[in-house]
């Protein structure tokens, strides 16, 4: 009887070490740190040529991805490194990431890490990769309100365009205007009157502007001929011309002449179609 006790003993032992041993062992006592383009991560508790899986998030619109790295050895520190290159390849640019390590086991099963943070905490929010250098410029220029650039995938409104057709007015012609009389019952915002008195925009003929109403294409067009002066009104070749407003035909292809508005690829102009607060930065601060 002792002997089956002691082998259950023994057997149950076994099984309970094997399991241990198949646990994943997690990362601990992680110093990150950011040298030039390289994200740098040394782990204290790292055994040899370990892999290392990654997972990486930009701040700008919380993308996340994931990499394998193998823990490097050869300069006595235990470190894994991520340039700038390879994060550009896998998630949106952004001036701040956060990364979760974790030690992949045979199985590829992992523990990732609590969250490390390197890089600047980014100002605007939900953008796209093609627009993130004209955002960086917009913000340098402080075209962008708070609420703006908390979420540049939004469709902006009426006074929203106003703002920044005032900023960009006064960046490139140094031409203000003071905001001081109110113009419209239905709005206080100092850049909507602003931008009426510099000829940007106008109101509805019943003494409203509407200044939640979000911009179409072929508003924005308007705005953008009257920032600009634009004059180039030659006919432009538009498949959905007759949507077109009659009060935005001259605008639109002046606009579309210009380059600041273009054509899809199936020839249309999509006059109707709302546009969002990053192409409208876009559109306005590549000239600037």
């Amino acid at each position: 009887m002792k002997k089956i006790v002691l082998m259950l003993i023994f057997a149950i032992s076994i099984s309970f070490n094997a399991f241990a041993n198949s646990e994943v062992s997690i990362l601990s006592n992680i110093i990150a740190y950011k040298d030039g383009q390289n994200y740098n991560f040394e782990i204290k508790n790292a055994k040899g040529s370990q892999k290392v899986e990654v997972e990486v998030s930009s701040d700008g619109n919380n993308q996340k991805s994931k990499l394998v790295k193998i823990v490097d050895n050869s300069n006595g520190k235990k470190l894994i490194s991520i340039n700038q290159n390879e994060l550009d390849k896998i998630v949106t640019p952004s001036n701040g990431y956060s990364f979760k390590l974790g030690f992949l086991d045979d199985n590829n099963n992992v523990k990732k890490s609590q969250n490390l943070h390197l890089g600047k905490t980014e100002i605007f929010r939900n953008y796209s990769p093609w627009a993130y250098g004209n955002l960086q410029k917009a913000y340098a220029n402080k075209m962008l309100s708070a609420e703006v650039a908390s979420n540049v995938g939004k469709n902006i409104t009426r006074e929203e365009l106003a703002e920044i057709a005032v900023k960009a007015c006064e960046i490139k012609f140094n031409k203000t205007s003071q905001g001081s009389v109110k113009h419209f019952k239905d709005t206080d915002n100092k850049y909507v009157n602003m931008a009426y008195d510099l000829f940007i925009m106008s109101g509805n003929g019943d003494g409203t502007f509407n200044p939640k109403r979000e911009v179409t294409r072929q508003d924005y067009a308007v705005v953008i001929s009257n920032i600009f002066d634009l004059k180039n009104n030659k006919s432009v070749k538009i498949k959905d011309s007759k949507d077109i407003a009659k009060y935005a035909k001259d605008a639109v292809n002046s606009a579309v002449n210009g380059g600041y508005l273009s054509i899809y690829e199936d020839g249309t102009f999509k006059p109707k179609k709302n546009m969002t607060r990053e192409e409208v930065i876009s559109s306005i601060v590549r000239i600037l």
